[in-house]
């Protein structure tokens, strides 16, 4: 099997497997020697297309690390290795996006049975993976508050009117605070919940029974009506239902929340473009060059981040500037959004876009023009 495995797990752990008198001429691995609580380099995982790693889980710095493993790596298809563990855990580690666990010592062929039956796995996700799937744009704000809603609305919305017969979905990924469904005038009777709770169960049938309609044509799958943890979110089954949206339109749209947790930066990882909404103020450049460093330490490339400067005014005295904010942020300004908070207001009230009550103002305008560079770009790719 033409395959790149990698096994990280102590000298001592391994000299007690199976593995360590066996020869695997069918399921070839790399072997790094690593204590269970020590970090895991990214560059020794290499372009590894599967990794095995050990746990302890009486060693809480085993458990840092194999989070920070799936922060940085979210979507590296993972299987760990340890010694008794139980159905809590199980359940645990199957939440943070953990493929599968396999028992210390690592016997052959159990080893050869999860490995082989992940890989598969792996290869009917990357068949499904090359169907027609539809760009996504996410859409991101540096604080909240920033109106990073309103532009996620306005650019589904746009999208839409360039979009084929299948049209445009905003998912709500909100989960806790979210209103995309309000400020389209969408009323959902069903939400995201629903297809969190589906398990495999979830299909493209069910994914347009949930999606909700506006007056403005676009689908959107709304946030809950309760509030919930969002750790409590199935990574796996997040990126299940957003693989099935992005089979049954022809663009999606994600709105992201402002807490992030494991699951965000997983669903990041599906975009093509990465919008983060700033304004001018020095709290929320502060918070937007955060997010670039998390980007950039998660291995997201610069060239899928677009930065947008919303409510941008025009004002006598001196204030930071689009090209001030340009220099912070060491990212170009895409785009800015004129400031009228109280025709925004207005519409958001009456679940209709800007452009519905004044078809001229300033920010309808700014917020087509960006949706016409969003669109162009995808158009390239």
């Amino acid at each position: 099997m033409n395959c790149k495995i990698k096994l990280f797990i102590s000298e001592a752990e391994f000299a007690r497997s199976s593995l360590a008198h066996n020869d695997s001429p069918d399921l070839p691995f790399a072997l790094v020697h690593v204590d269970p609580g020590d970090p895991i380099p990214l560059d020794a995982i290499g372009d590894a297309e599967l990794v095995v790693v050990e746990l302890r889980g009486d060693d809480p710095r085993s458990m840092q690390r194999l989070t920070g493993l799936r922060a940085r790596r979210p979507t590296l298809p993972l299987v760990v290795a340890m010694r008794d563990a139980d159905l809590a855990t199980t359940r645990a580690l199957i939440r943070q996006g953990v493929g599968d666990l396999i028992s210390l010592p690592l016997q052959r062929a159990e080893f050869s049975d999860v490995v082989n039956n992940l890989l598969a796995e792996v290869t009917r996700s990357e068949a499904a993976a090359n169907a027609r799937l539809a760009p996504v744009v996410a859409v991101a704000q540096s604080v909240g508050g920033i109106g990073a809603t309103t532009v996620a609305t306005h650019l589904a919305h746009y999208l839409h009117a360039r979009s084929g017969p299948h049209g445009v979905c905003l998912v709500d990924l909100d989960l806790q605070f979210g209103n995309a469904a309000s400020y389209l005038g969408a009323n959902a009777t069903l939400t995201m919940e629903d297809l969190l709770a589906a398990g495999r169960r979830v299909d493209g049938q069910l994914i347009q029974s949930v999606a909700a309609h506006g007056s403005e044509g676009v689908a959107v799958i709304a946030a809950p009506e309760h509030i919930a943890p969002i750790e409590s979110v199935d990574a796996d089954q997040l990126l299940r239902v957003l693989q099935l949206v992005r089979e049954e339109y022809d663009h999606v749209v994600l709105d992201l929340p402002g807490n992030w947790a494991n699951w965000t930066l997983s669903a990041i990882d599906k975009a093509d473009l990465i919008v983060l909404v700033i304004d001018l103020s020095v709290g929320s450049l502060r918070q937007a060059r955060r997010r670039l460093n998390l980007f950039e330490q998660t291995g997201i490339d610069r060239s899928r981040i677009r930065i947008v400067a919303n409510r941008v005014e025009k004002r006598l005295f001196k204030t930071i500037g689009v090209q001030d904010a340009a220099e912070a942020l060491r990212y170009p300004i895409l785009a800015t959004v004129n400031s009228d908070y109280a025709v925004v207001q207005s519409a958001q009230d009456q679940g209709v876009l800007v452009g519905s009550i004044a078809r001229k103002n300033r920010v309808a305008t700014d917020l087509a023009a960006l949706a016409e560079l969003i669109g162009d770009e995808l158009d390239k790719d």
